[in-house]
């Protein structure tokens, strides 16, 4: 069977991927070639061929949650444009496009005379696009021959195949050394040579007092303060600046998951001042990069909800499924437009218009190392239409290069930090919610993501183990979790994942006080302990034949 091989679009580590086909179903195939992952695949990158074989795989364009044909769709939203103006549209894109889609999705928008052009990817890791001057991109040979190597956050379960690299560099040489920052005790920590446990949400108060240790000359941090607000000792900062300090060949990296990180901005400009200081080069990992819209999205929301958008065109694959919080503000909007390779879960008012997964198309991008390309793994599923044949539909446009970084000054990131340790903290009696972003959870294929995790000193509180089930209810939503009594959580902190929709609803939308980006932090919560019992795994016995 003829092999189709592609890049993976489930992360930027630039994995290459294989899928046959033998006439009934795709198979996957692994690269031993392939220069980055030699034929290794996470979890994300094993589902390709189930994405695009799934048995939800949009078909036909939807009106209000009916089949309609494509000639039906178009002229419906012909004449949606044509009874609102202007500055009453918006241009919404997410992640699951190429660059050359988001190019014409900004041409789309000059077309429509509208500057309401917004990116709609608001995990946290959108915030690499803030970039620190003077730091470096690390390379995969500085992955590979590193011998000090910072973490920030679940760099490994971000970019998995990706710590293959990093654990071999580890254990190449005696002296090498991992030090790992995390509000949680992942894996990736188990590897560490030193793991310093902040408070969630507070790893740029971390980082700052490591730069304040890294440089003694740069003014203004205060390094006994910062190193209180992570809940740190002194002397674990120090021990890292140590091993941190220039003279060695090594690099920083730095992840974010939504649930995780209170303020991606700083977050991510504060890494890359450490990378800076330590001399140094840095590398984001995450799962997608986008550009920057005209709009902000947190100004977006506000402009649905003063009812000054009549309508939307959201481009991409994270609407409508990935943040529930937004159904009832987007019911405001007269006229909605989005593309979907799902099938919507549930009836979805408007236009959901069908397109091919990023495993259908060519295209161009980047990866963490450099320029990657992108082959079709199967051709474009049955019904679907591509965005450039749906918005060429609607308008004669050219491409407008994207723009991906925003600059930004050490100064810059020295006041930020100093009035983000000013806002008054939360306090509460109430248990907090943080989330884990796992590969293995993507598309509920392999980890429904159901159990929640729990410290063992807090199942006692609780009074709760592994067979019982806990009620959790924050400001936006409730769910009920199985238990999972682990010591990788500190006590009064609860963990799920989130990729599940249901899941990622627990953390409300909320903007950043300092830097006015869009941020899910972790969530003060409620919980209680239901009747509901797991019931007992099953017995495994050994195969007759």
């Amino acid at each position: 069977m003829a092999i189709k091989r592609t890049t993976c679009p489930f992360c930027r580590n630039g994995c290459e991927a294989g899928v046959s086909f033998d006439g009934y179903q795709y198979q996957m195939e692994y690269l031993k070639d392939a220069k980055v992952n030699k034929g290794k695949l996470c979890p994300r990158g094993n589902s390709a061929n189930l994405v695009i074989d799934h048995p939800k795989r949009l078909a036909y364009p939807l009106l209000d949650g009916n089949e309609i044909i494509w000639e039906q769709a178009i002229e419906r939203a012909k004449s949606w444009l044509e009874s609102v103006e202007p500055d009453e549209m918006a241009v919404a894109y997410s992640r699951g496009l190429s660059a050359q889609e988001t190019g014409l999705l900004r041409g789309f928008a000059r077309f429509l005379g509208t500057r309401n052009l917004v990116c709609g990817h608001i995990e946290p890791e959108s915030c690499f696009n803030y970039r620190l001057a003077g730091t470096g991109n690390a390379t995969l040979d500085d992955i590979k021959s590193a011998q000090t190597i910072l973490l920030i956050g679940d760099v490994f379960t971000t970019s998995p195949v990706a710590s293959g690299p990093m654990i071999e560099a580890c254990y190449a040489d005696r002296k090498s050394r991992l030090v790992v920052i995390d509000s949680i005790k992942t894996r990736q920590a188990g590897f560490a040579n030193l793991f310093l446990q902040v408070k969630p949400g507070t790893e740029p108060f971390a980082l700052m007092a490591l730069v304040g240790l890294l440089d003694k000359s740069v003014s203004g941090i205060d390094v006994d303060r910062f190193t209180e607000l992570a809940g740190l000792e002194p002397d674990q900062l120090r021990q890292a600046a140590k091993m941190l300090g220039p003279g060695t060949p090594g690099f920083v990296g730095s992840a974010m998951h939504l649930g995780r990180v209170r303020y991606p901005v700083l977050h991510s400009l504060s890494s890359q001042l450490v990378a800076l200081k330590a001399h140094k080069p840095f590398v984001g990992f995450s799962e997608a990069r986008l550009p920057e819209g005209l709009m902000g999205f947190g100004q977006f929301r506000q402009a649905v909800d003063e009812d000054r958008i009549k309508m939307v065109f959201w481009f991409g694959g994270l609407y409508p499924y990935s943040y529930p919080e937004l159904f009832p503000e987007m019911a405001k909007v007269e006229h909605r437009v989005c593309t979907s390779i799902f099938r919507p879960e549930n009836t979805l008012p408007g236009l959901v218009l069908p397109v091919p997964s990023e495993l259908e198309k060519e295209s161009i991008g980047y990866s963490y190392w450099g320029k990657i390309e992108r082959h079709p793994l199967a051709s474009p599923y049955s019904g679907t239409r591509s965005v450039s044949w749906i918005i060429g539909q609607l308008a004669r446009i050219d491409e407008i290069p994207e723009e991906l970084s925003k600059p930004m000054g050490m100064e810059d990131v020295l006041k930020m930090a100093t009035r983000t340790a000013e806002i008054p903290k939360d306090k509460t009696d109430n248990w907090l919610l943080v989330g884990e972003k796992k590969a293995i959870g993507i598309g509920g294929f392999y980890d429904d993501e159901q159990e929640i995790f729990v410290n063992p000193v807090a199942a006692q509180k609780l009074n709760v183990t592994d067979e019982n089930f806990l009620a959790v209810e924050s400001p936006s939503s409730r769910n009920e979790f199985r238990v999972h009594v682990t010591s990788a959580v500190p006590d009064g902190v609860l963990s799920i994942g989130v990729n599940a929709h249901s899941n990622r609803a627990l953390f409300p939308i909320e903007t950043d006080k300092e830097s006015g980006e869009t941020a899910m932090p972790p969530v003060s919560v409620k919980v209680e302990k239901t009747t509901a019992t797991a019931r007992p795994a099953p017995e495994i016995k050994a195969m007759e034949f």
